[in-house]
């Protein structure tokens, strides 16, 4: 194998949204691509599946966007599928709480009461624009209301560098020192950390959950408005993969990749499927943490930024699909106070099914306590959950459930983890990293993954003069 093949193609490992992004990129930039992907359909961490017994496409879980996710807008614009997202007109969630004696729900909004709006408050600048939603949120007392501010507004005040120097506290741990009590760090802090960080405030470093507030709340009123998917997610992967292919990459699903082949600091070839071997011109490694390391020549794992791959931890995420005789639920999503519900999504209504049945899916962030435990177990612990949660499922029947569990569904972004998230570039000239879990900034989202593509992209094509 001589050391330069001028016509050898870009090797994109992995068609999950990191993965599509680059190849697109590179395409897009006149690159020849090729794109491998262990599994038979593209999508990754975000794909869909036919329940074959029941006729319904499901999510392996269920996603939701917002407009501070400008990346993953522009990308479903850019592959024609701008109109699967179908977003709030302002921020409106409601929270469940099943053990309330006095008001079971409370709203949080974007837009104060009705009667409230003509005084001029339904256009308060952020986060001022969140307060009349506070003041009535009736999940927390008064003084722990009242103190929600001694958190909010060092949040707005906060630079990024002093930010990142809060990497190693847990965000739990800040919001104590900011005179939020543990009833509150449960019933508003988590509500919104688990979801977006997938996990909770003890466990999430500070830095990491403060940026979801920045972003999504505090600097602008309507960046933390609901995105709802109101097709499969995988609609939006296949379209992705037939743009890729318009622009003359090749694709090749079904086929692990087994071994990077080097020569000279360079990756010269890949080894793919049961015998193929493929001289490569370059390589993008669009993989979890654990699989990219993995496929680090042994001899470089112990080289920065290589070892940091092996020191992330994961976050499990499990998803129960519920399909009820009758209709259970009026409201596209609920928030809910118990562990085992979390978020509940109208699925028939979101994606336009006639009902009945309905078809409902809760998704269990953080789910460290259940992923391990059987299907039956789960299913018991969520119908009993739901049926506490929705008033409308009394006398209803449950006619079918599936369970989807991601046992490694993203990084754990714990106190201290920023150290590890590494940036595209590596020691190895034509080899860049991609994935949710490098250095975006951004917790493990889909945004986050297309920000990794376009930059893993990038990366090689700025240094492209020193690997062809």
């Amino acid at each position: 194998m001589s050391p330069t093949e001028p016509n050898a193609p870009i090797a994109v490992i992995g068609a999950g949204l990191a993965g599509l992004t680059a190849a697109l990129d590179l395409a897009d930039a006149g690159r020849d691509v090729i794109l491998v992907e262990r599994r038979p359909f593209p999508g990754g961490k975000a794909y869909s599946f036919t329940d074959p017994k029941h006729d319904v496409v499901l999510d392996n879980g269920q996603h939701i966007t917002m407009p501070c996710c400008t990346a993953f807008q522009d990308l479903i614009e850019r592959i024609g599928c701008a109109d699967v997202v179908r977003y709030q007109p302002h921020l409106d969630v409601a929270v469940i709480d099943p053990d309330s004696n006095g008001r079971r729900v409370s709203v949080l909004s974007g837009q104060p009461p009705g009667a409230l709006r003509h005084l001029g408050l339904n256009r308060l600048p952020a986060p001022l624009h969140l307060a009349p939603s506070l003041l009535g949120y009736e999940h927390l007392s008064i003084g722990e209301k009242s103190r929600l501010g001694f958190a909010l507004q060092p949040m707005r005040r906060i630079t990024e560098a002093e930010r990142m120097a809060l990497d190693r506290q847990s965000f739990a741990d800040w919001l104590r020192a900011h005179h939020q009590t543990e009833r509150a760090i449960e019933r508003f802090w988590d509500l919104i950390v688990l979801p977006t960080c997938n996990d909770r405030s003890e466990a999430v470093s500070a830095a990491q959950a403060i940026f979801v507030f920045q972003r999504g709340f505090i600097h602008d009123r309507d960046a933390a408005n609901i995105g709802l998917f109101a097709r499969g997610l995988g609609e939006m992967a296949d379209t992705a993969l037939k743009r890729l292919c318009e622009r003359g990459a090749r694709v090749e699903l079904g086929h692990s990749v087994r071994a990077l082949v080097m020569q000279e600091s360079q990756v010269r070839a890949i080894r793919y499927g049961r015998d193929r071997t493929l001289e490569v011109g370059a390589v993008v490694l669009a993989l979890p943490p654990d699989s990219a390391f993995e496929l680090i020549p042994a001899g470089w794992r112990r080289r920065e930024p290589f070892w940091r791959l092996a020191q992330h931890e994961l976050s499990p995420i499990v998803n129960v699909h519920l399909k009820w005789d009758r209709k259970v639920m009026r409201r596209d999503f609920v928030a809910v106070l118990d562990p085992d519900a979390q978020f509940i999504f109208n699925r028939s209504q979101m994606h336009g099914w006639p009902t009945p049945p309905q078809w409902i899916s809760v998704s269990l962030s953080g789910a460290h306590d259940l992923v391990d435990r059987s299907r039956q177990e789960v299913i018991e612990r969520v119908e009993r959950a739901v049926r506490r949660a929705l008033r409308r499922t009394d006398g209803a029947a449950l006619l079918a459930t599936r369970v989807v569990k991601e046992q490694a569904a993203t990084f754990r972004p714990k106190p201290g983890m920023n150290a590890h998230r590494v940036r595209p570039r590596t020691p190895i000239g034509n080899l860049v990293l991609a994935g949710a879990w490098t250095a975006t900034g951004w917790p493990a989202t889909m945004e986050s993954a297309v920000r990794s593509g376009h930059a893993a992209a990038q990366s090689l094509i700025d240094q492209e003069e020193t690997w062809t």
